[in-house]
């Protein structure tokens, strides 16, 4: 009989010890984020700084690509689709620009003046500086930035290495990049020429869930960069 009564003492204690514990959470503030609708998790202390190259989303600096399919070739998922065409043989469009990266892990996207084949010791200087995302204007690399915020000057000691300037001779009819597919491997960003294509190491490279499958093909082709008149002639030579 005590054993009895003792069974349901025990049963009765350790109901209100878990009552206890869930009506004191019952008047502390909420802690759960109705995401996507609300992003407050991002003013938390707790909340780590992304590393820098981690591997987010697939972001193409679409005006430096010279459409050479490497990134779609070595996607083992194809989730790159790539649709482009060729001008007549001799003409260029453009440019891609230099990517120079120094030996403290910094790198500046720009045009190098004059020789991109700086010698060792000497200063160089970069004009047009860009970020690694966001649209760019095409013209804004024809002729030199008079911009102070985008001219530099750096010496060839504090450089590791640089991505040497691209002839564009392709229109992009196409370039789709489905991040429903995506591994996340790299592969496409380390065959890059001209390293315009990225993974996105900041919060929008986290940030781009969808409620529909479809809204994950994100396309970066802009034919507004060529002009009108530019798209036609190469499509009739075709």
């Amino acid at each position: 009989m005590q054993k009895y009564i003792r069974n349901i003492y025990r049963g009765v204690w350790t109901v209100l010890v878990g009552m206890r514990v869930t009506i004191r959470q019952f008047f502390e503030p909420e802690v759960t984020h109705q995401y996507p609708y609300e992003h407050d998790y991002e003013k938390k202390r707790n909340v780590r700084e992304i590393p820098k190259g981690y591997r987010g989303q697939l972001y193409n600096r679409v005006e430096d690509c010279i459409g050479c399919k490497k990134c779609e070739m070595i996607c083992p998922v194809d989730c790159i689709t790539i649709t482009a065409t060729k001008l007549p043989k001799g003409e260029q469009l453009w440019d891609s620009m230099n990517v120079v990266h120094f030996k403290d892990g910094r790198e500046v996207i720009g045009i190098i003046e004059g020789s991109e084949k700086v010698k060792p010791g000497e200063a160089f200087t970069v004009t047009n500086i860009t970020s690694r995302q966001g649209p760019q204007v095409v013209a804004d690399r024809f002729e030199a930035s008079n911009d102070a915020a985008r001219v530099q000057t750096f010496s060839t000691d504090e450089v590791a290495r640089i991505v040497t300037r691209n002839r564009v001779v392709f229109y992009l009819d196409r370039f789709d990049i489905d991040m429903s597919l995506c591994m996340y491997c790299g592969l496409c960003t380390e065959v890059c020429p001209t390293e315009c294509l990225t993974m996105m190491d900041s919060l929008e490279g986290i940030e781009y869930s969808k409620f529909d499958r479809t809204e994950l093909i994100f396309p970066f082709a802009n034919q507004e960069m060529y002009g009108e008149e530019d798209v036609e002639e190469p499509a009739a030579a075709g």
